[in-house]
C-alpha cells in the first residue's frame, strides 16, 4: 500500500537535496506541498506526483515532477515508467488526475504505439544521470527512443517541444534526432497556476553515435592529447561541429513567416538590454557568492574572495556588448550548446561519409535549466551557442588535463576554438545574423563566453563543486584582462 501524502512530503523533503536534478541544494528546503499525484494504470505501483517546493530565501515555491516506487523512492528509472511515458506519447493516450489531465501528443507522421512497440519485447535503462532532467534510452527490436522526464514544472512554452515540433515539421534539417512526441500536464487549477506545461519529451534514437564529450575525451586522453596521434581526428570532428552548428543557425533563421523563428534586427536597445541582463546576472551571482564563502574550501574561497574584489572591473566586461557597432540580427538559438548536447558517430571513418547517420546530430533545445522558459525562447545572438561551445573545449581540456596529468596548455584551447569558428564560419558568413567583421565577432564571441562562465560557476556551486576550477579559471582570466584594460598607461 502506498504511503499518504504527508509521508511521501517528508521523505522527498529528505530525499530531494541528494538527487542530481533538485537545483535547490544549497538551500534548505521549508516544505514539500504535493500539489497532484496519480496511480499510473498497471502493476508496479508507481505514482506520477507534482509536488512544489519551498526553500528558505525563495519567495515563491518551484514545481519538481517526480515518480513515486512502491517503496517511496524515485522511480523514474523503472521500466515500466518508461514504457508508460512512451505508451502515453506515441498513443495520444490521455489519464486523468486529481486537478488536472496528462496527455500524449505524437508528432506528425508517428505511428501508434500499439503499431511499433511489440508486447514483451522492451528495453529500458537510465542514460546521463550527470543531468537536470531523468533520460531513458527504449528500445523494441531495431527501434529505438530517448525519453526525456523534464523535472522542473514550468507552465508555458517549453522550447525543447516548440523547437523539436519546428524541425520536424516545418525545416528540411535533419541533423537533430525527430521528435517523436511529449507528454503535457494541463490544468486549470488556481493553485498550480493554470495553463499547462510539458513533462516529457520523445525522441527517435540515433544508433552508432555518442556524445561529443564522451568521443573526445576518449580520443585525447588515450591518443596523447591534440599532438598526439589522435589529433587529427579530433580536429575533424571539431570541424565537423562547426559546420553542423553553422547549418544549425540557418535552419532555425529560415523561416521568416513564422513568429517565434522570424529573424529580427539586432538594434542598440536590444544590445543594452541584454548587457544589462548580463550585468545583473553577474551581480547577483556575485551576492550568492559571498553569502557561499564560509561554506567553501579555503583555496576556493580565496579565489572568489579575489573576484570579488575586482567585481566592478568584472561587471564593466558586460558594457562591450552595449557599445559594440553590430549589423546583425538576432535568432533562435540552441541555447545550452556544449559537447554534452551534441552527438558524433562512434567511429572515426563514417565521420566523411555523406549521409545523415555519418553527421553530428544536436539534441535537447531546453536551453539553460537555470533560466526562465522566457529567457530560454528569447531571440539573441548566434554567438551565444558558439560561446558556449567554446567554452565546453576548456572543459574538455581541463578535464583531460586532471585525468592524465598532463599539463593544461591554453594553445590548446586556442585551437580547438580556431578551428571550429574556421569551420563555422564557412557556413554562418555573409548571414545576416553574423558579424561580417571577424573582430566584432570575437568581442561579441568573449562577452558571451564570461556570461556563460559566470552562470557556469553558479551552476557548479550548487550541483557540481569538483567542476568549479573550470568556470572561475575562465572569470579569473577575464578579471585579469579587464584590469589590464583599465590601467593607465603610467600605472
Amino acid at each position: 500500500m502506498m504511503a499518504d501524502d504527508a509521508t511521501v512530503a517528508s521523505r522527498l523533503a529528505a530525499s530531494l537535496p541528494a538527487t542530481r536534478w533538485f537545483a535547490e541544494k544549497s538551500s534548505t528546503i521549508e516544505t514539500v506541498v504535493l500539489t497532484e499525484r496519480v496511480a499510473l494504470p498497471g502493476d508496479a505501483a508507481i505514482d506520477l506526483v507534482m509536488a512544489d517546493v519551498s526553500v528558505q530565501g525563495s519567495q515563491e515555491p518551484r514545481g519538481y515532477v517526480i515518480a513515486i516506487g512502491p517503496q517511496g523512492d524515485d522511480a523514474a528509472g523503472m521500466p515500466a515508467f518508461g514504457c508508460w511515458l512512451l505508451d502515453m506519447v506515441l498513443s495520444g493516450r490521455s489519464l486523468a488526475a486529481g486537478r488536472g489531465t496528462f496527455v500524449g501528443h505524437p508528432t506528425g507522421g508517428v505511428e501508434r504505439a500499439s503499431a511499433v512497440i511489440p508486447s514483451g519485447a522492451i528495453r529500458v535503462r537510465p542514460i546521463g544521470g550527470d543531468a537536470s532532467n531523468t533520460s531513458l534510452e527504449v528500445r523494441s527490436g531495431s527501434t529505438g527512443w530517448i525519453i526525456k522526464l523534464l523535472r522542473r514544472r514550468r507552465t508555458g512554452v517549453q522550447p525543447e517541444v516548440e523547437i523539436g515540433e519546428f524541425f520536424a515539421a516545418a525545416s528540411p534539417w535533419q541533423e537533430t534526432p525527430r521528435l517523436c512526441g511529449w507528454l503535457e500536464y494541463a490544468t486549470t487549477d488556481d493553485r498550480l497556476s493554470g495553463g499547462s506545461t510539458a513533462i516529457a519529451t520523445v525522441h527517435e534514437l540515433a544508433p552508432g553515435h555518442t556524445t561529443g564529450w564522451d568521443r573526445l575525451v576518449k580520443l585525447l586522453t588515450g591518443g596523447g592529447g591534440l599532438a598526439g596521434h589522435s589529433g587529427d581526428e579530433v580536429l575533424a570532428i571539431v570541424a565537423a561541429l562547426g559546420q553542423t552548428t553553422g547549418r544549425m543557425h540557418r535552419a532555425l533563421a529560415a523561416r521568416p513567416d513564422l513568429p517565434a523563428f522570424a529573424v529580427e534586427p539586432a538594434e542598440s536597445a536590444g544590445q543594452r538590454a541584454a548587457a544589462t541582463r548580463m550585468r545583473e546576472h553577474a551581480a547577483g551571482v556575485c551576492v550568492t557568492l559571498e553569502s557561499r564563502l564560509p561554506q567553501l574550501e579555503p583555496s576556493i574561497g580565496r579565489r572568489l574572495t579575489a573576484i570579488l574584489a575586482a567585481r566592478s572591473s568584472l561587471l564593466n566586461r558586460f558594457d562591450e556588448l552595449a557599445t559594440l557597432a553590430l549589423p546583425t540580427a538576432n535568432i533562435r538559438v540552441h541555447g545550452d550548446y556544449h559537447l554534452g548536447q551534441v552527438l558524433v558517430p562512434e567511429r572515426e571513418s563514417t565521420l566523411r561519409l555523406p549521409d545523415r547517420e555519418s553527421k553530428p546530430l544536436v539534441i535537447d533545445f531546453e536551453g539553460e535549466p537555470g533560466r526562465t522558459l522566457a529567457e530560454r525562447r528569447a531571440k539573441t545572438a548566434a554567438a551565444k551557442d558558439v560561446a558556449g561551445m567554446c567554452r565546453s573545449f576548456d572543459y574538455l581540456l581541463r578535464h583531460v588535463a586532471k585525468s592524465t596529468d598532463r599539463p593544461y596548455a591554453a594553445a590548446d584551447l586556442e585551437r580547438l576554438e580556431s578551428c571550429f569558428l574556421d569551420a563555422y564560419r564557412e557556413v554562418a558568413g555573409g548571414q545576416a545574423w553574423w558579424p561580417a567583421d571577424d573582430k566584432a565577432a570575437s568581442m561579441l564571441i568573449t562577452v558571451f563566453k564570461l556570461d556563460k562562465a559566470i552562470y557556469e560557476l553558479a551552476y557548479e556551486l550548487d550541483n557540481r563543486p569538483d567542476w568549479i576550477d573550470v568556470p572561475l579559471s575562465a572569470i579569473e582570466e577575464a578579471v585579469a584582462h579587464g584590469t589590464r584594460d583599465d590601467r593607465s598607461p603610467t600605472a
